[in-house]
């Protein structure tokens, strides 16, 4: 139920019968003077002391409204966290969509960070580590996606580094350019033939520099 949504009958009213949803357990369906006001989890029959008899209030049903926004948030939040690590602005774009407050999501981002559901600079380490390990990506492609995902230009590159520190990228060139052998050497003329291992291997996100600094070894390597 939106903040802008209104109870079908008056307020104030009082708390008539409390009870379980039939095609969802966890949630409970609130009726005051006899008459359905709203349905809620658990969580806010407590955190509200809900029971037969208590007065609600306008006041009260706004704070009642806003809790279970709360919660939905939490609950799709935590639903993709559950599936795949995701950066903080991912969860806020995929949030957005679902038409849930701004307001409310970022306050449900806070607490999920503060707790450590939300970690942007150990995502980035992770996003990078894989993306060179499963995908071999290099620096400047992994870098793109993680601007995509909102994480910053520090957090990045230094995630970056880490994923690369111990690597030889010639090994990684050689690697690459021995699984598309066949292809390369489609391409008879040499100077050509170079020319698309370069593409290729910038297409994969590595450094101009990088890549000529071993652009002869990896001639000899499609030649073998």
């Amino acid at each position: 139920m939106s903040d802008e949504a209104r109870p079908q009958q008056p307020l104030p009213g009082l708390i008539t019968s409390i009870t379980v949803q039939t095609r969802n357990k966890e949630r409970y369906s609130v009726f005051v003077d006899e008459e359905f006001l709203l349905g809620v989890n658990e969580q806010t029959l407590i955190k509200f002391n809900l029971s037969k008899g208590v007065e609600v209030t306008p006041r009260l049903y706004k704070k009642i409204q806003r809790e279970e926004g709360r919660f939905a948030v939490k609950k799709y939040l935590l639903k993709l966290l559950g599936r795949r690590d995701h950066a903080r602005r991912e969860l806020l774009t995929k949030a957005l969509r679902k038409d849930y407050t701004r307001e409310v999501i970022i306050d449900v981002l806070d607490e999920l960070e503060e707790k450590g559901y939300i970690d942007d600079a150990g995502f980035a380490r992770k996003y990078a580590a894989d993306q060179y390990r499963l995908n071999k990506w290099g620096p400047a492609k992994i870098k793109a996606h993680l601007f995509k995902k909102g994480i910053g230009r520090t957090v990045a590159e230094q995630s970056i580094r880490e994923a690369f520190k111990n690597e030889d990228l010639e090994e990684t060139f050689i690697h690459l350019v021995g699984k598309r052998k066949r292809h390369f050497l489609k391409e008879e003329h040499l100077l050509k033939r170079k020319k698309k291992i370069i593409r290729y291997l910038a297409g994969k996100g590595y450094r101009s520099s990088s890549i000529y600094r071993s652009i002869d070894k990896l001639m000899k390597v499609i030649e073998q």
